[in-house]
């Protein structure tokens, strides 16, 4: 006699944040829409700070944990920066989390630069005539900037960094001062997380809310 076999199903998975739609959770909505309306998230709060206010209570910051390459470091500096990372965590009790996110590589300040040269090349080029030799290498070093600029966003959109990310919670936005003051300088200078930007902030909670994919 034979025996039946049923295959078990894969629970299914739950994206974190708010309960959506089934017209919310398509790839076409979340394309369309901003994704940090699909958390618990009511919205960045427009100040310097750029803080992140919950739809139920309280308030987060985001911030990056830079890493170090220990390899490069001494016995006594690796030994420095493990005993100011434990003295970090030992005082800085309090309510937070550590996550890692893949974020694409920031070119931003190489293509600037590229520009601001390929720009200065062009306007000298349209005062030469195009038979001087002048010209001539102008237009190599044109060709060589544009070059180097696709390089440089070809970078930004394959290339991903993966990277540690403080999520810090608190009531009240006095309260989240605080907290950032106090995760600044409980490090003894050697860990130090620094302030994100807005956009940044984004894009995590973005990949944060949408977990298969990348950002």
């Amino acid at each position: 006699m034979a025996i039946q076999q049923t295959e078990k199903k894969a629970p299914e998975k739950k994206s974190l944040g708010r309960k959506r739609s089934p017209r919310e959770a398509s790839q076409d909505y979340v394309d369309l829409h901003s994704s940090v309306a699909l958390l618990d998230v009511k919205r960045i709060i427009d100040n310097r700070q750029s803080y992140i206010e919950l739809v139920d209570h309280g308030y987060l910051q985001l911030m990056e944990i830079p890493g170090k390459d220990l390899g490069s470091l001494s016995y006594n500096e690796i030994r420095r920066t493990i005993e100011n990372f434990e003295k970090w965590l030992s005082s800085f009790n309090t309510n937070i989390q550590i996550e890692t996110t893949t974020l694409p590589t920031n070119t931003d300040t190489q293509m600037i630069d590229l520009r601001h040269h390929l720009s200065l090349v062009r306007e000298e080029k349209a005062k030469l005539s195009p038979d001087s030799r002048r010209y001539a290498q102008l237009d190599d070093r044109e060709l060589w900037l544009r070059n180097e600029l696709q390089v440089e966003e070809s970078i930004q959109q394959e290339i991903y960094n993966t990277e540690f990310i403080l999520w810090l919670f608190a009531d009240t936005t006095s309260d989240l001062d605080e907290l950032v003051r106090k995760a600044k300088s409980y490090g003894n200078g050697d860990f130090v997380p620094q302030e994100i930007t807005r956009i940044k902030k984004e894009q995590i909670l973005k990949q944060y809310n949408n977990m298969n994919e990348k950002v």
